[in-house]
């Protein structure tokens, strides 16, 4: 995938204010919400204008297609979260990190997604715990062990995602093996 630079140059071509790691949350809590939507359904809430296929650059159709492969492959553990990597500064990439947390319960609320009360158990978890990621203070952080947190945070959210996804839209049995809806 491209650096996060060059695609939040890509988010800018189609006028969509989000940062990535804000449109792939958006993406993220949309499908939680309402199950697979469209690529298009997801760039019109970027951007308030539809486009065309070829108006889309590619870089945003690999996220789009990227997410959907990983959220429909049996084998996957896990999402490719679109988040700066460690040449930003830490601090940033907190930010970030809250900034798709609440983009992920944006997309969650938009799509019509269950109320959190009716939620199962571990769905419920997941919900709260992006209401604290959210949450987090992005000023006061200790280099050496903010960053190994955030790293946990990360990777805790790439499975618990995909896992909470599965919970509320679960694969539809075939005769040989079972798949995601697309």
């Amino acid at each position: 995938m491209p650096d996060y630079q060059h695609i939040q140059q890509q988010f800018h071509t189609i006028n969509a204010q989000p940062t990535p790691a804000e449109a792939q949350g958006v993406l993220i809590g949309m499908w939680l919400g309402q199950g697979p939507c469209s690529l298009h359904d997801w760039v019109r809430e970027l951007t308030d204008v539809p486009l065309t296929d070829e108006e889309i650059p590619r870089d945003v159709h690999d996220i789009f297609e990227d997410f959907v492969s990983c959220t429909t492959t049996a084998d996957n553990l896990g999402l490719n979260l679109l988040l700066p990597d460690e040449s930003f500064p830490l601090n940033e990439r907190v930010r970030t990190l809250t900034e798709f947390a609440q983009a992920v319960l944006y997309g969650y609320a938009i799509s019509g997604g269950k109320p959190p009360h009716a939620l199962d158990e571990q769905s419920k978890e997941v919900f709260d715990d992006l209401e604290q990621i959210a949450n987090l203070d992005t000023e006061n952080l200790d280099d050496s062990e903010d960053e190994f947190n955030l790293h946990e945070i990360e990777q805790y959210l790439s499975s618990a995602l995909l896992v909470m996804y599965l919970q509320l839209h679960p694969p539809v049995p075939e005769t040989n093996g079972a798949t995601r809806l697309q």
